[in-house]
């Protein structure tokens, strides 16, 4: 088990969501791997996606904690943007920049 601000993760393999064929072989993935927390870059998510075609209805966040990126930021306000709105979204206060 380690221990990172806090939160006790008892994997240290951490996976991301993208460039999966589809939700279900990421999901898929996750569960195999056994990892505790995934990266996510912000920027690519539709939140307003409703139902199977929003990437977050395929992540069981009651096991799996969510490290948004700012991938796809080009300048520092971009990130900064991108990190407020990640911590007010997905209620983080975690960020891979």
């Amino acid at each position: 088990m380690w221990t990172v601000g806090g939160l006790e993760l008892n994997a240290r393999l951490l996976v991301g969501t993208g460039r999966y064929s589809d939700f279900e072989t990421m999901s898929a993935a996750h569960d195999a791997a056994g990892t505790q927390m995934v990266t996510m870059a912000i920027r690519r998510v539709d939140l307003e996606a409703q139902g199977t075609d929003n990437l977050l209805e395929h992540i069981d966040r009651s096991r799996i904690h969510l490290l948004p990126n700012t991938a796809g930021c080009f300048t520092a306000e971009d990130a900064v943007l991108t990190a407020r709105m990640a911590a007010e979204l997905l209620d983080t206060k975690w960020l891979k920049l």
